[in-house]
Formats: C-alpha cells, sequence, structure tokens
C-alpha cells in the first residue's frame, strides 16, 4: 500500500522534501498558508551562490562552487501525480490514532478554480481596483484579482476579497467559467503515515529594537525590502531610489539588528552576513556607495567570493554596531564608534539597511507547539513517530544547507516507512 507523508510548508525546503518523497513513491500532501509556494525567496530576487532566482537552486555538491542550477517550480507541484499541494491553507489540529496521523486543514478561498483556469489574465485586466501589492515598495499596487509574483506557482491569479467589490467584471470576462465570487472556506482531514515540517523562517520586521528608527522614514528598509528594489521584475524594475523618488547614491549597511542580542534574538541568523555582502555587490554594480558597520563577519567557505568581491569593488567595512539610526534633514544617519580607530562616526546616507533576525514560523501556529523547541525552532526528529522537520524549521541557515537537509530528511523517511535500513 503506498504511504501517505504531509509536508508542513512549501518554502524551498518543502518544495525538495516533498519532490524527493514523490519520487520514491510516496504521496505528499503540500500544505503552504500562502497563495503561491516559495516562501521568504519568492521575495529574494537574486541569491547566492549563483546569483540565481532562489528557485534555480538544486541540492548538490556543485550548488556550493556556483555550478548547478535547476527551477524548482518548473516540473514539479504541476506535474507529480502522486503530490497534492494545498495552498493557503493551514494546519488546524494534529492526532495520532493507531501510529498514524490525521492532520485537520483549513483552506481559504481563492475564488479562482485552478483546474479550470487557463491564465489568459483577462480577469486581471478588466479589474478597476488598485491596491497596495504586498511584494512591492515605493508605492507599487496590484489589482484585486492578482498574482503576488509573475512565475508563482499555481500560476493563476487569486481574488482578494477585503478589496473586491464584487463588480462581476472578472465574471463576465472569464470564458472558462473558472471564478466564484461567493466560494467558501473549507476544512478537510488528511491521514498520513508521516509529517514533515518546513515551516520556515520569516525576517522580522525591526519595530521593536530601539535606536533604529524603522518605519520613521521610509529610508530605513530591510535586506527583504532592499531585494524588492534591486529585483528587475519588482515595481521598481531594479531602480535603487529613495522614498521620494530620487536616485541613491550612498547606501549604510548594519548588521546584527536585534540578533545576538539577549533582549530580542540571542542566535546568530547564519544568512546576513552573506546576502549583505550580496547586496553590497549588486549596488555597486549600480554605482552606489556602501558602508558595512559589522561586529564580525560570518561568512562561510562556499560564499567567501562575495566577500572578496565586495573588497575589490571598494565596499567600506567598518567594525562597530551602531548606537543608533536617527533621521536628520529628511536622511537617515548612523551614529557608530569605529573600535579600530576608536571614533565616533556619524555617516549620512540615502538608505540604511538593517540586517534583522530570521524568525521562526512555526511558534505561530498552535497547533504545532508541542513540536517547537528552543527559540522557536524545531529539532529534526521532532518526536519519536514518524515527525521530521528540515530546512530552517530547524534553525536559521542559507538555502543550499537548507536543500541539502531535506534530501537527507526524505531519505530518513522513506527508509522508516519502508522499513529499510
Amino acid at each position: 500500500m503506498t504511504k501517505t507523508a504531509v509536508v508542513i510548508g512549501a518554502g524551498l525546503a518543502g518544495i525538495q522534501v516533498a519532490q524527493q518523497l514523490t519520487d520514491l513513491g510516496i504521496m505528499v500532501h503540500l500544505i503552504e498558508k500562502e497563495s503561491i509556494i516559495g516562501g521568504l525567496s519568492t521575495h529574494l530576487g537574486r541569491v547566492f551562490p549563483t546569483g540565481d532566482c532562489a528557485l534555480c537552486l538544486d541540492a548538490s555538491t556543485e550548488i556550493f562552487d556556483g555550478q548547478h542550477r535547476r527551477c524548482q517550480y518548473r516540473g514539479l507541484v504541476t506535474e507529480k501525480k502522486n503530490l497534492k499541494l494545498h495552498t493557503l491553507s493551514e494546519i488546524k489540529s494534529i492526532s495520532e490514532v493507531d501510529g498514524n496521523f490525521k492532520i485537520s486543514i483549513k483552506s481559504q478561498p481563492r475564488h479562482v478554480d485552478l483546474d479550470r483556469c487557463v491564465v489568459c489574465l483577462e480577469c486581471i485586466e478588466v479589474c478597476d481596483v488598485n491596491t497596495p501589492d504586498e511584494y512591492g515598495i515605493r508605492g507599487g499596487t496590484r489589482k484585486a484579482i492578482f498574482r503576488p509574483i509573475p512565475q508563482g506557482v499555481p500560476l493563476a491569479p487569486l481574488i482578494d476579497m477585503e478589496h473586491c467589490t464584487k463588480c462581476g467584471k472578472c465574471v463576465d470576462i472569464c470564458k472558462v467559467n473558472a471564478i466564484d465570487l461567493e466560494e467558501k472556506e473549507s476544512t478537510k482531514t488528511i491521514k498520513a503515515d508521516a509529517l514533515i515540517l518546513a515551516t520556515g523562517v520569516e525576517e522580522k520586521i525591526p519595530l521593536d529594537f530601539p535606536g533604529y528608527e524603522y518605519r520613521t522614514s521610509d529610508d530605513i528598509i530591510t535586506h527583504a525590502e532592499l531585494a524588492r528594489l534591486l529585483d528587475p521584475a519588482g515595481s521598481t524594475n531594479g531602480q535603487v531610489t529613495t522614498s521620494s523618488g530620487n536616485t541613491v547614491s550612498e547606501v549604510t549597511m548594519v548588521l546584527c539588528v536585534g540578533s545576538r542580542d539577549l533582549d530580542a534574538a540571542e542566535y546568530c541568523s547564519q544568512a546576513c552576513c552573506t546576502y549583505s555582502l550580496k547586496h553590497a555587490d549588486m549596488l555597486r554594480d549600480l554605482g552606489i556607495d556602501v558602508t558595512i558597520c559589522y561586529m564580525d563577519l560570518r561568512v562561510p567557505k562556499s560564499s567567501e567570493h562575495y566577500l572578496t568581491l565586495a573588497r575589490e569593488k571598494g565596499v567600506k567595512f567598518l567594525r562597530g554596531k551602531p548606537d543608533s539610526v536617527v533621521v536628520r534633514n529628511g536622511k537617515p544617519m548612523t551614529i557608530v564608534e569605529d573600535t579600530q580607530s576608536q571614533k565616533r562616526m556619524e555617516i549620512e546616507s540615502d538608505l540604511v539597511v538593517l540586517a534583522s533576525p530570521l524568525a521562526p514560523l512555526a511558534e505561530q501556529n498552535d497547533a504545532l507547539s508541542e513540536f517547537i523547541g528552543e527559540y522557536g525552532f524545531i529539532s529534526r526528529l521532532a518526536k519519536e513517530g514518524r515527525v521530521y522537520a528540515c530546512g530552517t524549521a530547524t534553525g536559521p541557515t542559507d538555502i543550499p544547507t537548507s536543500i541539502a537537509e531535506a534530501n537527507a530528511i526524505a531519505l530518513q523517511v522513506y527508509t522508516d516507512l519502508e522499513g529499510g535500513v
């Protein structure tokens, strides 16, 4: 009899472990609370170590040398017969009966039938409603019926009923009757032999970290927001501008904002140094001056080329954690002591970019509370009885490591379910 596994979270680790399990003959239900798969990576544009789209990375030894690429979207969810994707869905409860799991999920309506939609996008064209785009920055907007990103999977749009006026134009234009404005939420129960937690992380918004004045100025941003500015597919078409629309000539980056801090996140988020260097390299390619304020740099061997490139391109490194970031005369000012020269410095720039912690998402779901350990993360073997975890659900790390760990967990699940050694 075919074994069944439920994977919670369709970020890169969840996608990878689901793919590996389906290839091994396991039936997989992939549960994702967002409308598209990809998790945090859908916000990031180009990622290390290859500089490609995050979804074009595969797990192999070559990835650490920047050699191997394969799109994680294409040829997986839409083609695997033994994989069922549940988007806009969250876990309501998990119970065990006779050694197996009963997992209850609640799914929010998409209002667009995925089986009928042919992705002609005429419905988006006729929509009259414009609302701020969650993936955009610097004033980007979207329609009430929309696709979060063009390459998102599922490719079909969805309707934001909070802003939808129910004018019916999208219904009238749809030639395949794929749109249902009255669709309701639904619940279902899935029986499974194994449970894999791939709930991932989010970039913590630094509102609670004193001294950084985040949101006092729209020119004090996070790295995820900088990634949207740098993304050619984003609302600014890759143009890095200030909130007033002016060209950016100077950027200051602050590392360890809230990380390794007894009053915030005690742990190191591990990937921050590397993606700060990646973004610094990209900014220098645009002719923008960059200063990085740091306590120390923690860059894995596989990403040391970013540090070398940054130095070669003239990125300035200032060893010292800023006392504060303030706004003077409409521009952000970073106040920091250079611990090498022992001089107090005030650095004015067009943008200040904060490297805030990567925080676990698992603790946001009460149904997963029994699996959560230190700092809100989950151990790789969450408990006895075929519960596993992989990727950044187990702790902050980079994409290649997350994918490699997902492969290892997939093999462990297969071995346990099929009685191998």
